[in-house]
């Protein structure tokens, strides 16, 4: 349970009480962007402060986004392509690790580029949207509807439901924050439109994997439901009831079968696409440990995809649906934070996750704000402090084009980065600073 607070402190002396640390979330005592909101009453040194404050753990993090991001997007702008490459997960070039490298040189651990069609791809344009969001830094300002322009190709992709994650992790932040580019909203549009081809009425939801017209199984995976912003969205831009329709419907549904008695997920759940019934129990976890286990990012998946749907509509129902998640997340999560790539996983296979991680975070945030209970953004921001002070989970200077590491269970080695862990760590910061969505 994420009991213990993370405290930026000066010394030993000065740390709260038992009682101080029951009543409040965490220590502010250092320089620059606090996650604490109702920080312990430390008692911080008076000013000059010998040696300086450190610089908080929020600060920190930002600060190593947009270092690490303009290197990334200068090194890229000097390629004949490379508006036009997207990233996947890092790899190393000669190890399974990620030494530093001298300053100015490029990291030994790179992310994994091309002209790419993968789920993954609208987030680099996400980031930077996010990036250019918080700091109105000209090279961010610049970069990101370069990037974003490469995704507008798969605004008819009807062969996965990713187009979701491409298409409004580009064009979506895009026009949230601050494009003035009136042809994003069309993009958006067209794009739901070919989302909503993969409704299935007798079953009530979206088609995740497999053909479009397969009448053999109907596969829909937990993921999906962040897939749907882009169907409420459109239907709020426009006034189709279908397409909101749609999207409540797939919601609903995930809430109703994916969520076990204790608030955990399962990952996939396969249907007769003829009848519309489970042809068998939803206990399917491909991404997980185990049939019956908990995927820790699925497990976000589900805290931020209801959150972000009772957003367009209201439904109290979607807002329980995400604290039963939120809550096993909690609970299940050890005191340093950061949840095991699965909850049920054990040595030698417990090894942490900071995609769960950062999904979590900023769901958590959005879920403070739509409750208005503080408990939810304390939590996240017990998570955002370990992510930017635990080591092995934030990346060595000069060793990684991405900001944190720690995604093991994607690519078999300790320091490896997916896209989408840094893309929602940032998400969180901006949230942190009362920026939303």
């Amino acid at each position: 349970m994420l009991k213990t607070p993370v405290l930026v402190l000066l010394s030993v002396a000065m740390l709260p009480s038992p009682l101080e640390a029951a009543e409040c979330a965490g220590c502010c005592c250092c320089s620059g962007h606090c996650a604490f909101s109702n920080p312990c009453a430390c008692p911080c040194p008076p000013p000059p402060f010998p040696g300086g404050l450190p610089k908080c753990g929020l600060q920190n993090l930002q600060d190593s986004f947009v270092g690490k991001y303009k290197e990334v997007v200068a090194r890229l702008s000097a390629l004949p392509d490379g508006t036009s490459q997207y990233p996947d997960k890092t790899a190393p070039t000669k190890s399974s690790t990620c030494p530093p490298t001298p300053p100015g040189s490029q990291p030994s651990c790179g992310f994994t580029w091309g002209a790419s069609s993968g789920w993954t791809s609208g987030f680099f344009p996400g980031l930077l949207w996010q990036l250019a969001n918080v700091t109105s830094d000209p090279v961010f300002m610049s970069a990101a509807p370069k990037w974003t322009a490469g995704r507008e190709v798969e605004k008819t992709t009807t062969s996965t439901h990713d187009i979701g994650f491409m298409i409004f992790g580009s064009f979506g932040n895009g026009i949230q924050l601050g494009s003035s580019n009136a042809s994003y909203a069309d993009v958006i549009v067209e794009a739901a439109h070919s989302l909503a081809l993969r409704y299935n009425s007798k079953v009530g939801m979206i088609r995740s994997w497999g053909d479009i017209n397969d009448n053999k199984k109907f596969e829909v995976i937990i993921d999906n439901l962040m897939n749907l912003e882009l169907l409420f969205w459109a239907a709020a831009h426009t006034g189709n009831a279908t397409l909101k329709d749609i999207a409540v419907s797939h919601t609903i549904r995930t809430g109703e079968l994916w969520i076990r008695a204790d608030g955990s997920t399962a990952h996939l759940c396969v249907f007769d696409p003829l009848t519309g019934k489970l042809q068998s129990p939803c206990t399917g976890t491909p991404q997980g440990l185990a049939a019956n286990s908990t995927w820790a990012r699925g497990q976000g998946w589900g805290i931020y995809g209801f959150t972000m749907a009772h957003r367009y509509t209201g439904d109290p129902t979607m807002l329980s649906f995400a604290t039963q998640c939120a809550n096993f997340f909690i609970k299940n999560t050890g005191v340093d934070n950061i949840p095991l790539w699965d909850f049920d996983a054990q040595p030698p296979q417990a090894f942490k996750d900071t995609s769960g991680a950062a999904i979590a975070a900023s769901a958590l945030l959005e879920l403070a704000v739509t409750t208005g209970d503080q408990k939810w953004r304390d939590d996240a921001a017990q998570i955002m402090e370990s992510l930017g002070a635990e080591p092995g989970l934030f990346a060595p200077p000069n060793s990684s084009e991405a900001v944190v590491i720690a995604n093991r269970h994607d690519c078999s080695f300790d320091s490896c980065t997916v896209i989408e862990s840094d893309y929602y760590v940032f998400e969180a910061i901006r949230r942190f600073s009362g920026h939303y969505p």
